[in-house]
Formats: C-alpha cells, structure tokens, sequence
C-alpha cells in the first residue's frame, strides 16, 4: 500500500479546521443578529369584561341568644333567711317578695326611733307655746327643732336597712335554682337565685367592618337554632359604636318578640340582607392585586396592559366589589397577572365569565 505524504495529511486538518470555523462561528452570529433584531410578542391572558350587575348583601354570622334582663339576687345585709317564698322556675312579677332575712334587731331599733320622735315632738310643742309669749328664746327653738330633725334621719335610715331584709323581684322573669335555704345565713357576696327575663329575646351577632355603611338599625334578620331548619325573624334595634380592635368586626343585637322558647346563651346561625345594589361592579376575585397603598388591577386597553388603582367593597365565595377605579365595559385581566407588566403588549384569549 502506497503511503500518503504528510504534507498532504496535514492540509487535510487545516482545511476541515477553516472550514469548521466557518460554519460554527457564522451560525452563532447569525442567531445574535437574528434575535436582536426580533420583537417581543405579545402575552396571552385570559380577561373579564365589566358589567353592572345586581348584587345582594348577604352576610351569614353566629350569634347567641341574650336576655334583656338577667341578675343574681343578691342581698344588700347580711342575715339569716327567716322565709323563701318562691319556688324555682316559677314566673314571677316585678315587685314580688322572693326571700325574707331577720329583721328582729332593725324592727326593735325602729320602735326606739319612733318613741324618741314622739317625745320629741311632744317637747318642741310646749317650747313652741312659750316662744309665742316670749318665755324662752328663739335658739331653744330652734334646738328641739334640729333634734327633732335629727331622730327623723334616724328613722328613715333604719326604715331603710329594714326595708333590703325583704328582698324583692327587680323584674318580672323566671326564677332559677336557689341556692340557699330557709335559716342559712347569707351577706352581700351570697348569690340567692338567679331571675331571667325570657321574653323578649334579643339575637347578639358580629359582621366584618366593611359592612359598616350598611349596617343600620331597623335591618330584619333571620336565624334559627343549631341542627335546626325553622327560621325565626328578629330585627336590630342596636348597634355598637365601635369596631373591635382585635376582630375587626362590630357587634348588634336584635329584637326577638315572638312566641319560641330559646335559652339565654345559645347560639343560633345569623343570616342579613344588608340591602342590594343595583349597578355593582364585581369582577373576579384573583384579579385584585395586593399593593403597599391598598389594591390594583391590570386591565386591557388598545391590547396593552395598564395598571388602575381600585378600591374594593364587599366580597362573596368568587367574586369581589369595585367601589372606585373601574368603569363598565373596562376589560380586566384575569391570568399571568405575575407576568404582565405596565405597557406590556397583550393578546386576549379566552373571556371569563
């Protein structure tokens, strides 16, 4: 076999060598030049077109039943319980004598009172008699008249102190359990029983803050006991003037004037209408972007994308209010929100509903 000189072997290596620079480098270039030279295409997003539609402020909370009056009697003296004259869970009417502590001590001091008064009297008449023919001075009268006086004030505070050992019904209610018995001894830290006013009821129940504006006393709502499907009606007849700080979230009550029996204390699910609009604005809720000064959305105008401060209103499971920023027919985007920038150039794919 012929040998092939090495001069030849070498200009074969030079040669695929250039010729490789050749095809390489120039690929490379013409990719550079070919990419600067093209412009960014569009983003494709999905959208969501305004439209005012009609929107009803259904709030749904849990509240509890509360009764407008509700105390545990407690004594204002100490004594030792000589009568009880209730029985428990009785209804009972205003003013009813419900327990009787010993007055034995405070009606001996009364009757002493009452002698010294008479006595009393009896002096300032004869001083009154000599005073009319100048046989004593205007300032013993005056003296009898201040002691006089004086035994009066007595009277009346053992009068008083008598009269908080007959303890009464501050309102008409059901009496509770008692917890004492005839012959305990009992002072101003003994609970007695307790009393409830049952009818009527109120409903106690909290909203967010946001429905603030629309949270009005004369408002009707609905609820109904837990596990249970009748609905009962009640209507607001007060509202807290503040919200609390911790909840964010203002309390109410309102007014239970029908005939169900409810226990103070239970809960029972809240449903409000707080009112209805109209001409709402809502569009979907993931297209409201969180911002430092509040909340924006990206909407579509002549196929570019532009950035519009909004402030929002109430929101259901999907959708959101626009009180301020939006305007009918506006075209909202709804997806790539994380891509699209101010004055990016965009395609609209698929409209949502």
């Amino acid at each position: 076999m012929k040998k092939i000189p090495a001069w030849i072997i070498i200009g074969i290596v030079i040669a695929l060598i250039v010729a490789s620079k050749f095809l390489f480098f120039s690929t490379k270039e013409e990719e550079k030049a070919g990419g600067k030279g093209k412009a960014k295409g569009p983003i494709a997003v999905n959208y969501f077109v305004v439209k005012p539609v009609a929107f009803s402020n259904d709030v749904f909370a849990t509240g509890k039943i509360g009764a407008l009056n509700q105390v545990d009697i407690i004594p204002e003296v100490s004594g030792k319980v000589t009568a009880i004259y209730f029985k428990e869970g009785e209804h009972v009417s205003k003013g009813t004598l419900l327990v009787k502590l010993n007055d034995a001590d405070l009606q001996a001091q009364l009757q002493k009172s009452k002698t010294q008064i008479a006595l009393s009297e009896q002096k300032l008449e004869r001083i009154k008699k000599l005073s009319a023919v100048n046989g004593v001075s205007q300032e013993e009268l005056d003296i009898q008249q201040n002691e006089l006086n004086s035994l009066k004030a007595d009277q009346s505070f053992v009068m008083a102190q008598l009269a908080k050992t007959s303890i009464t019904a501050p309102f008409s209610g059901i009496i509770g359990l008692k917890n004492v018995s005839e012959g305990s001894f009992v002072n101003s830290t003994t609970p007695i029983v307790s009393i409830v006013q049952v009818k009527p009821l109120f409903v106690e129940f909290s909203v967010p803050e946001k429905y603030n504006s629309m949270f009005k006393k004369g408002i009707t709502i609905n609820f109904s006991a837990e596990n249970a499907e009748k609905i009962f009606s009640a209507s607001i007849y007060a509202i807290e003037p503040k919200v609390d700080e911790l909840t964010k979230t203002i309390k109410a009550r309102a007014m239970y004037e029908g005939n169900e029996t409810f226990y103070p204390g239970s809960f029972v699910k809240v449903y409000a209408n707080l009112g209805r609009t109209e001409n709402a604005l809502m569009i979907p809720t993931q297209c409201v972007i969180p911002t430092l000064k509040g909340q924006k959305v990206i909407i579509s105008k002549n196929q570019t994308a532009v950035e519009v401060p909004v402030t929002i209103g109430v929101r259901t499971d999907d959708r959101i209010q626009i009180v301020e920023g939006l305007h009918a027919n506006d075209t909202v985007v709804t997806t790539g929100l994380l891509s699209v920038k101010k004055e990016m150039p965009l395609k609209l794919l698929k409209s949502v509903n």
